[in-house]
C-alpha cells in the first residue's frame, strides 16, 4: 500500500483539504492515510507525530487569516481600517469555518513555536490600531476586545443563536464593528488626557 513519490507537502495538503472538506472534528490520521492510499504508519515516514502535523496545518491556518487581514488593510487608515480588518476576520470565519477552528484549537497545543506564531494574527490588528493615538497597554487591551467581538459573531452566528429575532445578522455584526470604533475614539481621548 506504499505510494512513491508521496511528500510531507502532500501529506499536510491532504489533512487541510480533509479539515475543509470533513470538519476538524472528523479528522484522523487512519482517515488522512486511507485517503493518500498509504498505511497510517506510513505517514510517520513524512511526519514525527499528529501533533508536528496539527502544528503545520496551524501554521497554514494562522499565515491564511493574517494574509487576509493584511489584504483587507492596505492603504487604509482608522475607521476605515477598522472596518476593511473586521470584514476580513468576520469572512475569514464564515467561509472557513473549520481552518478557523483549527486557529481557536491551537492555544491547546503545546508548542512554542506555534503561540509565536499566533501574533501574526495580532499583527494586523496592532497595525491598525496603530492608526490611533493609543497607549501600548491600550492597544493589548484593544485588540482582544476585537478578537472577542469577531469571535463572538462567528461562534454564535454558526452556532444558531442569532435567530429569535427576525432582525438581520449583519446589521447587528456592523453595529458592533461602528460601538468598537467608538471605544477607540474614545479610548484615544483618555491617551491624550
Amino acid at each position: 500500500m506504499a505510494r512513491q513519490g508521496l511528500t510531507r507537502a502532500d501529506i499536510i495538503n491532504s489533512a487541510i483539504e480533509m479539515i475543509e472538506s470533513e470538519g476538524l472534528h472528523s479528522f484522523s490520521l487512519r482517515e488522512l492515510a486511507s485517503r493518500l492510499h498509504i498505511k497510517a504508519a506510513s505517514l510517520y515516514n513524512h511526519i514525527r507525530s499528529s501533533d508536528e502535523l496539527h502544528t503545520e496545518i496551524g501554521y497554514y491556518a494562522i499565515s491564511e487569516l493574517s494574509k487576509a487581514q493584511l489584504t483587507a488593510i492596505a492603504g487604509k487608515q482608522r475607521a476605515e481600517a477598522v472596518k476593511a480588518l473586521a470584514d476580513a476576520y468576520y469572512r475569514f470565519g464564515k467561509e472557513r469555518p473549520e481552518i478557523y477552528k483549527v486557529i481557536l484549537s491551537l492555544p491547546m497545543v503545546k508548542n512554542d513555536a506555534i503561540h509565536k506564531a499566533g501574533f501574526d494574527i495580532v499583527e494586523p490588528i496592532m497595525i491598525v490600531l496603530g492608526g490611533y493615538k493609543l497607549t501600548e497597554e491600550q492597544k493589548k487591551h484593544l485588540q482582544r476586545v476585537f478578537r472577542s467581538i469577531m469571535h463572538g459573531f462567528i461562534s454564535q452566528e454558526e452556532a444558531g443563536c442569532f435567530k429569535q429575532f427576525p432582525i438581520d445578522v449583519e446589521d447587528s455584526y456592523r453595529m458592533a464593528v461602528r460601538g468598537f470604533i467608538l471605544l477607540l475614539e474614545n479610548s484615544e481621548k483618555e491617551a491624550k488626557a
